[in-house]
């Protein structure tokens, strides 16, 4: 019995340690062309977030460069330069600085389907 007490405290403490998981939000999202571009996804509402990753969809996407604007002005340029797959997203990145109310992503970037006239989704997602 007092085993069994042991036991039971135990595993409550660990899970009492595990911190879920971060859960991401989609923020955005932008239905791009296949040609090198350069479009912007507009942020509603002031929300703060600390990380963002841009996920695809449809058809691939090679980013050459993101620039994520603050609300107080500033900006985070971040270099991306890699080609993503359908389903899949970039690392996640972290944004720097003490305001992360973010109100626009630009990137440039070049939808990588062999078709014409064929379109990706991009979304951005933050937590």
């Amino acid at each position: 019995m007092k085993l069994k007490a042991v036991f039971i405290g135990a595993a409550l403490a660990c899970m009492a340690c595990a911190t879920p998981a971060a859960a991401w939000t989609q923020i955005g999202a932008r239905e791009v062309r296949d040609r090198t571009d350069r479009d912007v996804i507009v942020v509603e509402g002031p929300r703060q977030f600390e990380r963002i990753k841009l996920c695809v969809y449809r058809n691939p996407v090679h980013f050459y460069d993101v620039d994520v604007h603050f609300a107080n002005g500033g900006h985070q340029d971040i270099s991306v330069r890699e080609r993503i797959n359908p389903g899949q997203c970039t690392r996640a990145i972290d944004l720097t600085g003490a305001d992360r109310n973010i109100t626009r992503v630009s990137m440039v970037y070049e939808e990588t389907s062999w078709g014409r006239r064929r379109t990706a989704t991009v979304r951005l997602l933050a937590e």
